[in-house]
């Protein structure tokens, strides 16, 4: 059976009815943590996730909506440039931090620079 997104989420449901949520859930921060550790801190994956936690949203912003940005950027890496504008006025501010994280990142080519990142996380070693 292919696991699809209803799937996850019914999957989800079955474990929180039973308690085991809290379980996955540490498990999967667990596992988000292992990963960030993993990332040298000069490469184009560290920058963009610095550049994603300066950001801020707006209270009412959801995460499926968030999740869904994050997930253009990936299916269309060349939007780079379009794909930070709208990260960065989702609060509809565009704060020293974010514009500094920005500039951290050190952008002169978009798909050079995502190309890079990809090769970088296919080398991860988790």
């Amino acid at each position: 059976m292919a696991i699809t997104k209803e799937r996850i989420f019914e999957i989800i449901n079955i474990l929180t009815g039973k308690g085991l949520l809290m379980k996955l859930d540490k498990f999967v921060l667990a596992e988000k943590m292992a990963f960030l550790i993993s990332i040298p801190p000069e490469s184009n994956l560290a920058k963009l996730l610095s550049f994603c936690l300066a950001t801020k949203t707006r209270h009412n912003t959801s995460g499926v909506e968030i999740l869904k940005l994050t997930y253009e950027l990936m299916e269309n890496p060349s939007n780079l440039p379009y794909w930070v504008q709208d990260i960065m006025g989702i609060d509809l501010d565009y704060s020293a931090n974010e514009w500094k994280a920005l500039g951290e990142m050190g952008i002169k080519d978009p798909a050079e620079f995502m190309a890079k990142l990809y090769q970088e996380l296919a080398e991860l070693n988790l």
